[in-house]
């Protein structure tokens, strides 16, 4: 009986370990009650790896943690000292991540993103949590003292309309998910075809009809132009200019079938109403730092400060969070990373990491996506690009295993 066990159990972890990549971004998908126990198990898993490979290197990213830490801790700044922490768990994330990449699996995490995308489809019209975890949750929050915070709840949507949300917290959220689950679907229909494999690139097809359903769902505006601005960067990269005016001309006809079926978009339709609020955010917020410019308050400073999670502006937020001392290193961390991924990522995924790159900034310009488990591990997920040259690295070793 032992024995039959301990082949099961065998069995169990081969089958675990020749799919972690899967399991890595499949997680991210999972309703609450799964997703953070398994990032639980994750973050084991990958403290593990990173002291087992010895995966420390210096850079501009301990500059800026080590930075946030001593802010945070001068300003009292708890939750974004929290956050710090949550900063070593996503560096360890993407170095368990690359450490899988190569040219191949790279498009098998495309795969994986894409058919989790699908499988956390229906979780829009399933909306289940667990008694145990609501109440777990609200003890939680009760605990950290963020009931101040109304975005962390997801708010009741009035005059006749409803946003889809999935297994994620919030509508925006999720719609940032989607956006790059419909860049990557791009991008694979752009290689399957070219590489004449159409039953892939049917799939393909059909999860970004599908996926593009569910972005209708969570009414998000801003994320709209900045998934147009994704495709349009995939499309310039490639140079592939029929596309491209195909593109223009049907987001035209989507423009003009919005503004004369306002019905259909109510909340499209309250732009302006909306927008006065992103206002007073950005206002609030840019006192704040006419008053404290330099430094900032750590992660999270809006939060600690005011009564919403963020300020709802990727750059506003970052001279709030940072101060102009922190911004620099970031700017800093930024440019090395870039540098690092034009100097060795291999090139025919640049087209992807780019649109990421280029619709994310334009969407935080009305939102902040990255402040969020799911959105920044996946984001960083995209950015794992593999070395262009790997594949020439393991032919040399295979030769040289040979010849020894």
């Amino acid at each position: 009986m032992m024995t039959i066990i301990k082949e099961y159990l065998k069995e169990g972890m081969t089958l675990i370990k020749d799919n972690v990549l899967f399991l890595m971004i499949a997680m991210l998908f999972l309703p609450d009650y799964l997703l953070y126990p398994s990032l639980l198990i994750c973050g084991v898993f990958v403290t593990y790896e990173y002291i087992k490979y010895k995966a420390f290197r210096w850079s501009f990213f301990w500059v800026l943690w080590i930075y946030l830490v001593i802010v945070s801790w001068a300003s009292g700044n708890w939750f974004g000292l929290g956050a710090c922490v949550v900063l070593l768990f996503i560096n360890g994330y993407a170095f368990s991540i690359h450490r899988r990449i190569t040219p191949l699996t790279y498009m098998k995490l495309q795969y994986y993103i894409v058919w989790s995308s699908l499988f956390n489809f229906f979780f829009n019209f399933i909306q289940y949590k667990p008694a145990w975890f609501k109440s777990l949750m609200a003890t939680v929050e009760s605990m950290l003292n963020i009931d101040h915070l109304p975005s962390w709840h997801l708010p009741p949507y009035g005059n006749g309309y409803y946003r889809a949300y999935s297994t994620f917290d919030n509508p925006n959220f999720y719609a940032f998910i989607l956006m790059i689950v419909l860049l990557v679907c791009f991008n694979q229909i752009q290689f399957q075809l070219t590489f004449k494999n159409y039953s892939l690139g049917m799939f393909y097809i059909a999860a970004f009809i599908i996926n593009m359903y569910a972005l209708f769902l969570t009414e998000t505006r801003a994320i709209v132009v900045a998934l147009l601005v994704g495709l349009v960067v995939i499309i310039f990269i490639q140079r592939k200019w029929l596309q491209l005016k195909i593109l223009m001309l049907l987001g035209s006809i989507a423009a003009i079938f919005i503004l004369t079926n306002p019905t259909l978009f109510p909340r499209f339709m309250q732009i302006t109403e909306h927008t006065s609020i992103r206002l007073n955010i950005w206002e609030t917020a840019l006192m704040q730092i006419e008053k404290e410019p330099w430094f900032g308050k750590g992660l999270f400073t809006y939060a600690f400060l005011f009564d919403n999670t963020h300020a709802h502006n990727i750059f506003i937020e970052s001279l709030l969070s940072f101060g102009v001392a922190g911004t620099a290193i970031l700017l800093a961390w930024f440019t090395e990373r870039m540098q690092t991924i034009y100097k060795t990522g291999y090139y025919l995924d640049y087209p992807l990491a780019f649109a990421v790159l280029i619709a994310t900034i334009t969407y935080g310009v009305m939102d902040i996506p990255l402040l969020y488990v799911q959105t920044s591990f996946l984001l960083v997920a995209i950015f794992c690009l593999p070395d262009r040259n790997i594949e020439t690295k393991v032919l040399e070793n295979s030769e040289q295993k040979e010849s020894s």
